[in-house]
């Protein structure tokens, strides 16, 4: 099991703030320090437990962890820090960051679960993760908290927040920072967002760069774990489409492996090559159609069509609607959540 280390940079200046020299506190933990700077270096997860462990015994502030997000940056999460800057609402940041958790911790999740009276849980999921502790509870409610705030604003303020351990002596900070009621010694490590925050329109959304850089984070996840078939299906479509006639044979080959193989891997994970072809031609159409600065024709051939006319079929069938009035839909249409629905109704 392995990490992003770009992930635990905000553990530097946030020991920093505490007065501690973090070089020495990293090297006693086994971490060389220059691979905090490494695009896409990953960690074991043994490593960030010991790091966590050495802040913890350094730093006599046992809330310590609570102050983690205030020194998070989106370049720490690479093309996902930025899939989540530009996404829609801050329910389509967390289904994405959902869907590509492992890129930042193996076996981490994040569950969506939405309550009877409209608001949602988001409830972090360790999966047997042998990195737990309360500083790190605390420092991962404190980011999702922060990404919350990047993309809504710093008025962003849960309607709760739980904790799995018990609590502290000191409990101001905890306030201090999520600005809504904690409880402590509960069943899970979450926060609740209410149903008018959490499906908002967000000022910082662009589809073009959210879906672009959603792309980008399926090919490193693909490179990253060689089982992650339907992951790295989609990272050769990617590839292949502006090649025009990507189909199972192309994408086969490129994974070294034949297409009886392929056709076989992905039924055990419940999916066609059909289904992600089209999934995935969608979501880059969704992304291209929100940039107007690249016409039709240009998307057609982006997507692998010979002609836009043969685009314009396409997306007709999956979505019900031609490229074109898509385009011009209204500010206050969602275009990517419109493709969600097309793509569940028409495959």
């Amino acid at each position: 099991m392995t990490a992003l280390a770009t992930a635990i940079q905000p553990l530097w200046p946030l020991l920093e703030a505490y007065g501690e020299d973090p070089e020495p506190i990293f090297r006693a933990a086994g971490i060389d320090p220059a691979v905090l700077k490494r695009t896409n270096a990953r960690l074991t997860v043994e490593a960030c437990r010991a790091i966590w462990l050495q802040a913890s015994s350094r730093l006599a502030d046992p809330c310590f962890g609570v102050h983690y997000g205030e020194f998070w940056q989106p370049s720490m999460f690479g093309p996902l820090g930025y899939a989540w800057l530009t996404s829609k609402t801050l329910r389509q940041a967390l289904d994405r960051f959902a869907r590509y958790v492992d890129l930042v911790l193996e076996r981490g999740a994040i569950e969506l679960d939405d309550l009877s009276n409209g608001d949602v849980r988001v409830a972090l999921s360790y999966e047997g993760s042998p990195i737990t502790l309360p500083a790190i509870a605390d420092s991962l409610l404190s980011l999702y908290v922060k990404l919350c705030r990047l993309n809504y604003g710093e008025t962003f303020t849960p309607a709760l927040v739980t904790i799995m351990h018990s609590p502290p002596q000191v409990l101001g900070p905890y306030f201090e920072y999520f600005k809504c009621p904690v409880e402590f010694d509960s069943e899970r490590d979450s926060m609740v967002i209410s149903r008018s925050v959490i499906d908002a329109e967000l000022p910082s959304a662009n589809p073009y760069l959210a879906n672009l850089n959603e792309q980008e984070t399926v090919r490193i996840l693909a490179k990253l774990d060689k089982s992650r078939t339907v992951d790295r299906v989609k990272a050769a479509i990617i590839d292949e489409l502006a090649n025009g006639n990507v189909g199972i044979d192309s994408v086969a080959d490129k994974l070294n492996m034949s297409s009886r193989t392929l056709n076989r891997q992905l039924h055990q994970q419940g999916v066609t090559f059909k289904e992600l072809l089209v999934e995935t031609r969608l979501g880059l159409a969704t992304a291209y159609l929100s940039d107007e600065s690249i016409s039709l024709t240009q998307i057609a051939f982006l997507l692998g069509f010979a002609e836009q006319a043969s685009f314009t079929r396409a997306y007709r069938r999956w979505t019900g609607h031609a490229p074109s009035e898509v385009r011009h839909q209204a500010a206050a249409t969602n275009p990517t959540d419109t493709a969600d629905t097309a793509l569940k109704s028409h495959i």
